[in-house]
């Protein structure tokens, strides 16, 4: 079994949560307050810590002596801090572990190794915030802890790929560049049709259709990638669009666009949600109708996976926790 040293804020709290989903031994070490709960902090330790060990350690000398020690009983140690100066602080550089991931901003090294940041300026200089919203209104930033659990799984990820090589590596993720990774269709559609992508509000814009429409008593959103443009003609009950010229191909689609949303528009708001997820379904379309939180807790798919699964909360009160999207099945 894995000995996993996990220090820090969100990313690596995240990062030993899937280590304990893989089975190791996780120990969290808290040294210090963290940044504040997207929702609280009592759903954050619900969420991230089920499974691990805990071991408080106050700002001292004592506090590096004992860091150190902790660091060489584990096999990989997981820090996420501010800056690269607060990761040296702690005395990372003399930890005997085989394997160290480093999680800051921007990477121990750089310019900007030790510029101060959130969540909400990463996403900014990534280009997201620029990206989200209506085009003639102020932009958006992603809610929640997308960045720092989208790095905790990188961490993760490396973590395990450099154990899997029998190598001792130090492991320097930069929040930012993790941002940089996921950006694969901004970039493809710069590099192969020369084109920059800017905010329509929930329209996708560049595969048509791809928006939010209103139905009898709620709203769906569509995502209609060429391959699925017979059978979604076929779910609005419109074939004759297949032999509209306006609409043989996608950028014709894109030239067309108002045109089309009129057209869906009036098929779906007659239609109660029931009823599109039902075609949907029929038709093996990517229509998705939007869920209350209620109808997301109670979804048949997710419970049929084990998706939700029973923590505890404040006073003993049982809650219902949200799992992971993968299992690892051992044969």
């Amino acid at each position: 079994m894995d000995r996993v040293l996990e220090i820090g804020g969100y990313a690596a709290a995240y990062a030993g949560r899937l280590f304990v989903s893989a089975g190791a031994d996780v120990v969290r070490a808290d040294v210090g307050a963290t940044a504040p709960a997207w929702a609280s902090d009592a759903a954050m330790e619900a969420c991230l810590h089920p499974g691990k060990r805990r071991v408080a350690l106050a700002a001292s000398q004592d506090q590096l002596t004992l860091l150190a020690e902790l660091a060489a009983r584990a096999d990989v140690v997981i820090c996420h801090a501010d800056s690269a100066d607060a990761v040296a602080a702690l005395g990372f550089a003399d930890w005997r572990a085989g394997v160290k991931v480093a999680v800051t901003p921007f990477g121990l090294t750089g310019p900007k190794r030790n510029w101060r940041a959130t969540p909400s300026t990463l996403l900014a200089m990534g280009g997201y915030t620029a990206l989200m919203g209506d085009a003639d209104r102020a932009p958006l930033s992603l809610p929640g802890h997308y960045l720092e659990f989208q790095s905790g799984a990188l961490a993760f990820t490396a973590a395990n790929a450099a154990r899997f090589a029998g190598a001792d590596k130090v492991v320097d993720l930069s929040m930012l560049e993790t941002l940089m990774t996921c950006s694969q269709f901004t970039t493809v559609r710069w590099h192969c049709a020369g084109e920059l992508r800017s905010r329509h509000g929930s329209d996708f814009w560049f595969v048509v259709p791809s928006e939010l429409f209103r139905c009898a008593d709620g709203w769906a959103y569509v995502n209609i990638v060429p391959q699925f443009w017979d059978a979604f003609a076929v779910f609005l009950q419109r074939p004759e669009l297949l032999l509209d010229p306006r609409f043989e191909n996608n950028d014709l689609r894109m030239a067309n666009r108002a045109a089309l949303h009129a057209v869906i528009s009036e098929a779906l708001a007659v239609l109660p949600v029931a009823e599109v997820g039902r075609r949907a379904l029929a038709c093996r379309v990517p229509v998705g109708v939007v869920q209350t939180l209620e109808e997301v807790l109670e979804d048949p798919h997710l419970r049929a996976r084990d998706f939700w699964q029973p923590g505890g909360g404040e006073g003993g009160e049982m809650l219902r926790v949200a799992g992971l999207p993968f299992r690892i099945e051992y044969t």
